[in-house]
């Protein structure tokens, strides 16, 4: 589950990098293709996280930099939906693939270090 997991938090990354080239230096949207793969990783890195946090849980591991990644991928995930938005203004996108970013960046920092008393 584990090996899951990094895939899709790379694809996720992949992904992100690809829509936001498109958005800021082409001013275009990605294709319908990509938005729904997308969605579909998006869904499989929720469930293997899930699956994921069971099992530390059940073997009362420190989980409080779990639930920091939580936060920060639905910030990133959020800013993302505004972002790459077609009635998004240059503005509104650059702030929202910055936000996104920053995000994304935490998640990874975290995922390394694992802070057992992050709260």
């Amino acid at each position: 589950m584990k090996h899951l997991h990094m895939l899709m938090a790379v694809l996720v990354i992949v992904l992100f990098l690809y829509q936001s080239y498109l958005v800021l230096s082409t001013n275009r949207q990605a294709p319908k293709a990509i938005k729904i793969a997308n969605h579909i990783i998006y869904a499989l890195i929720i469930v293997s996280g899930a699956v994921m946090l069971m099992q530390l849980i059940s073997a009362n591991a420190p989980v409080q930099w779990v639930f920091a990644k939580i936060i920060l991928l639905i910030a990133a995930i959020s800013s993302s939906i505004k972002a790459f938005n077609p009635n998004a203004t240059a503005g509104q996108r650059k702030t929202g693939i910055l936000i996104a970013a920053i995000a994304y960046i935490g998640i990874v920092i975290l995922a390394i270090t694992k802070p057992a008393n992050l709260f």
